[in-house]
């Protein structure tokens, strides 16, 4: 298997999860490190995790993606926003909206407003309506 897969692999265990963090997102303070690139490798392996069978490996890529914008990302970020896991479609909204991760890089256009729209108005679960409606209240992209 490829290291930035296995780095990925980690994130489900509690124990690694820290040091997978550090290794893919290169060497740093996370405050430093927000908006930096990923390496190539550690991109590529981190958007497979999106698609992992284990919801905390794609909510733990979903937190990398947050910190470490991409738009090449940006579709799979999106259909996350469609988890079978609540927590996990909450990390996706975040991931696309919120700005103050990653000052200056949203990752959000006008086809991803209308979905975290959606996601604010008919999401089955409230913490994710309501992180929903918070991103687009901050953006000042309301409901409109």
């Amino acid at each position: 298997m490829d290291p930035h897969r296995e780095l990925v692999d980690l994130l489900r265990d509690p124990v690694e999860r820290y040091r997978a963090q550090r290794e893919l997102t290169g060497p740093g303070r996370t405050r430093e490190k927000r908006g930096r690139p990923l390496a190539p490798g550690a991109l590529d392996a981190v958007i497979w995790g999106l698609g992992h069978e284990s919801p905390v490996v794609r909510r733990g890529c979903l937190e990398i993606l947050d910190l470490h914008p991409d738009p090449s990302a940006v579709p799979h970020i999106v259909a996350r926003l469609s988890d079978p896991v609540p927590r996990v479609r909450w990390h996706a909204v975040h991931a696309l909206i919120c700005d103050a991760c990653k000052p200056g890089h949203r990752l959000e256009d006008e086809g991803i407003t209308r979905l975290i729209r959606d996601r604010a108005r008919n999401d089955p679960n409230p913490k994710v309506r309501r992180e929903a409606e918070r991103g687009l209240a901050e953006a000042g992209l309301g409901f409109g």
